[in-house]
């Protein structure tokens, strides 16, 4: 049964109140990024984490209680900033030799160099002729550090930032419990503020960076 409406509305009014904008404020954080729809998304995200950080101290909980509210603010900047980070790259940046370099990896690739007739063996094994060439890595393959890494070559990520950026998707991967109960980590408010700090001048920097390179 929910509230009454006037607490409801006492409590709504106390996490809105000291946000820096409405939705559409949030959304338009994000407007060096093309697509619209991946724009609102972020918006929202952003939006959602700052009122549930904002329902939290309201409500005053603590403990396990306190536990759903940072882990959902961690996941939610976490999906942030691996998608900010991924649609510049595979986006405006594709073409940029580190991108390029960073979604190529080495492969061996099977030839037929030897005639279809031809066998050679290595004791009671085959031996197949192949080339050792560059072949591409499928984006979700590479891992999110190499991605944060790749940005501040690039430039558009602040080196300072880095690390606490890829510590926040690391934290976001205990959003499977086995994975959290075996490293036995738990997030902490601590961690949820500082994903939030970092998110501003990452969006700043971004935006400048996005700026100048249309220019």
């Amino acid at each position: 049964m929910p509230l009454e409406e006037e607490t409801r509305n006492l409590i709504h009014d106390y996490c809105v109140r000291d946000l820096p904008g409405d939705m559409t404020w949030h959304i338009d954080e994000f407007s060096f990024i093309d697509d619209a729809e991946l724009r609102l998304r972020l918006g929202r995200a952003f939006y959602s984490a700052r009122y549930v950080y904002k329902l939290m101290e309201a409500t005053f909980v603590q403990n396990d209680e306190q536990h759903p509210f940072v882990k959902f603010q961690i996941m939610q900047y976490a999906s942030i900033y691996e998608a900010v980070i991924t649609n510049l790259l595979w986006g405006l940046l594709k073409e940029h030799p580190e991108v390029i370099q960073l979604q190529t990896h080495k492969a061996y690739k099977p030839v037929n160099a030897l005639g279809s007739l031809t066998k050679v063996k290595y004791g009671d094994e085959d031996i197949f002729t192949c080339v050792y060439r560059d072949a591409k890595t499928p984006k979700n393959s590479i891992p999110f550090k190499d991605k944060v890494d790749c940005a501040v070559r690039i430039g558009f990520l602040e080196a300072t930032y880095a690390e606490d950026i890829k510590r926040t998707y690391e934290l976001r991967n205990l959003a499977h419990i086995e994975t959290e109960a075996s490293k036995q980590l738990d997030v902490e408010i601590a961690q949820s503020k500082t994903a939030y700090w970092r998110l501003g001048p990452f969006l700043d920097y971004a935006a400048s960076f996005v700026g100048s390179y249309n220019a």
